[in-house]
C-alpha cells in the first residue's frame, strides 16, 4: 500500500512539473492533451505486456526446451528399479514391522497410478527408499517415484507411513493401516488442467478411504480442483516466481489394498502383464 501511494504521489509530482512546462513553452491544450493520452497508452501497453510475460512464464531460452518435452515430447515409457527390501539402503535401527507392512502393500501401487492417470503421465519407482520430506523429524523409509510427463522429468511422488500410533505401538499398524503421500512437481502450469487433476485425484483416491466408490471419487476430485486452484492463485499473485507444486494426502489406502487383493486373486502379477505401465 505504501509503494503504491509512493507511485501515486510521484506521478502526481510529474504532471505538475509537465503542466508547468506546458506553459513555460506555450504549448496548446489539445496537444498537450493528445500528448499526455499517448504517453498513459505506452505505460499500460508495456506494463500489461510485462504482466502477461510473467504470468506464461517466461519463456526463454532455458525453459523452452522443457516447455517443448511437455506439450510435443514423446511419453517416457516407465522403467522400474525395484528395491528388493525397504532396508537395502536404509538405517535398519528405524525399520519396524510397520515399514514391511507399508512397503509390501504398496509394491504395485506405481502400476496402479499408471493404469489411472491421463495417457502423458508415467510414475516410475525408484530403488531409492529413503523419504525426502522438510517436515521430517528423523529418517523416513518408504516407496519413491519419479513422475513424467510426456518427455519431462515433473517431479517425485513418496509414500511412507501415516499416523503416530505406529511409534509407540508398530505391531497395531496391520489393524489401523495408515499411509502418507507427498508429491511434489515443478512446471504444473505448463500441463492442460485435465491431467494435472487426474494424477493429484487419483493420488487421492488410492491414499484415502474408498468405503463408497462414489463419494470417494468425488472427495478426490474436490481436494484436486482445490489443491489446483491455489497453486494457480499462487502463480497468478507472484507470477516472477515459478511456483512449486505440493500435495499432501493421508489415509487408510483402501482402494491400493483392494486393487492388490484382486490382483492376487486372479493371477495377476502388472509387471509382468502390463509392463508395469498400462
Amino acid at each position: 500500500m505504501t509503494r503504491q501511494m509512493l507511485v501515486w504521489a510521484g506521478l502526481g509530482f510529474g504532471a505538475l512539473i509537465i503542466y508547468w512546462a506546458k506553459d513555460l513553452f506555450g504549448v496548446g491544450d489539445q496537444t498537450f492533451t493528445l500528448a499526455i493520452v499517448a504517453f498513459g497508452l505506452i505505460v499500460a501497453y508495456h506494463s500489461l505486456a510485462y504482466r502477461l510475460s510473467l504470468v506464461e512464464g517466461r519463456l526463454t531460452p532455458q525453459n523452452s526446451g522443457m516447455v517443448a518435452a511437455i506439450e510435443d515430447g514423446e511419453r517416457h515409457v516407465p522403467v522400474h528399479q525395484l528395491p528388493a527390501s525397504i532396508c537395502e539402503k536404509g538405517v535398519r535401527s528405524f525399520i519396524t514391522p510397520a515399514h514391511h507392512i507399508l512397503f509390501d502393500d504398496f509394491k504395485w501401487f506405481g502400476v496402479m497410478l499408471n493404469r489411472h492417470i491421463a495417457d502423458p503421465w508415467a510414475v516410475e519407482e525408484l530403488r531409492d527408499t529413503e523419504i525426502r520430506d522438510y517436515v521430517s523429524d528423523g529418517p523416513e523409509y518408504g516407496r519413491r517415484y519419479r513422475v513424467f510427463y510426456n518427455a519431462c522429468e515433473m517431479g517425485t511422488l513418496q509414500v511412507s507411513i501415516g499416523g503416530i500410533g505406529w511409534i509407540t505401538s508398530p505391531e497395531k499398524f496391520e489393524e489401523e493401516r495408515e499411509a502418507r503421500a507427498l508429491l511434489e512437481l515443478d512446471y504444473l502450469r505448463f500441463v492442460p488442467h485435465d491431467d494435472a487433476h487426474s494424477l493429484v485425484a487419483a493420488v487421492e483416491l488410492f491414499i484415502g478411504k474408498f468405503s463408497d466408490g462414489e463419494v470417494a471419487r468425488e472427495h478426490a476430485s474436490l481436494r484436486a480442483s482445490r489443491s489446483l486452484t491455489a497453486h494457480l492463485w499462487e502463480s497468478i499473485r507472484k507470477p516472477e516466481v515459478a511456483q512449486s507444486f505440493e500435495y499432501r494426502a493421508s489415509g487408510p489406502y483402501d482402494l491400493v489394498r483392494h486393487t492388490s487383493q484382486h490382483w492376487l486373486k486372479n493371477g495377476i502379477d502388472p509387471f509382468e502383464r502390463w509392463k508395469g505401465d498400462r
